[in-house]
């Protein structure tokens, strides 16, 4: 079993603020000049928390292509949610804009659930897409990582 060391953290780095807007501008940390990987905050609308990988010195060629698909792949998901959720946010707002009685502030759980299951039941095979990639794409990423930890084990170099 792969086993890492990884750190929750804030992207202790200086923040800006962007004139455009007022939300600060995290610069994620150098991966060569981190002792492990890194874990960042959740992304507003993805929820996802981003992942910094670190970047040995000496990374063999398969432990590159190893960190880069992983990369990639985290890319890959946090796309799709990206998308997801902001479809969600927008439809949910249209659903409660015509569906919310004058006077009310909210819907009840019971009135949303018509929302979220026809939500649901749209998004379906996009779900059911998505759930086929994303084991396709950690199987790759598994049998990738076996053999880079039996390279390290059994100390063969590229």
């Amino acid at each position: 079993m792969l086993t890492r060391k990884i750190v929750l953290s804030r992207w202790r780095c200086k923040c800006s603020v962007k004139n455009t807007s007022t939300t600060p501008d995290i610069q994620p940390p150098n991966p060569k000049k981190i002792s492990s990987d890194m874990v960042g905050p959740p992304d507003p609308v993805s929820n996802l928390r981003r992942i910094i990988f670190k970047q040995p010195a000496n990374e063999s060629e398969l432990e590159t292509k190893y960190r880069k698909l992983r990369t990639e792949i985290q890319e890959w998901n946090q796309n799709f949610w990206t998308q997801h959720n902001s479809r969600f946010f927008k439809e949910r707002e249209n659903y409660l804009k015509n569906n919310l009685p004058e006077g009310k502030s909210n819907l009840t759980a019971d009135e949303m659930s018509v929302f979220y299951k026809a939500f649901l039941d749209k998004n379906w095979k996009g779900h059911i897409n998505y759930n086929i990639e994303w084991y396709k794409k950690n199987l790759t990423l598994l049998g990738l990582a076996i053999r880079v930890k039996l390279r390290r084990i059994l100390k063969i170099k590229d």
